[in-house]
């Protein structure tokens, strides 16, 4: 589960907090819509095993090129 929060959209850049399941420190996301990529992408130390968890974030945030941005916030889950 990935929780984005504070989603908004800035000269066709989305920005997002992304909260990692069970984990507390905030991951400050920005995603280019013309690049469809994220621009800037800092993981935190020692939350490698979380890669799968920001494709889902950036699957989400591309589906939103082009489109209102209806919430500031979603929560992502799979199994």
């Amino acid at each position: 589960m990935i929780k984005l929060t504070e989603i908004t959209r800035n000269n066709g850049c989305i920005t997002c907090v992304a909260y990692v399941e069970d984990c507390k420190q905030r991951i400050d996301l920005s995603f280019s819509e013309s690049k469809a990529e994220f621009d800037r992408f800092d993981m935190p130390e020692n939350y490698e095993w979380c890669k799968s968890h920001i494709a889902h974030a950036k699957k989400y945030l591309k589906s939103l090129i082009g489109k209102n941005i209806a919430s500031s916030e979603k929560t992502i889950m799979w199994y």
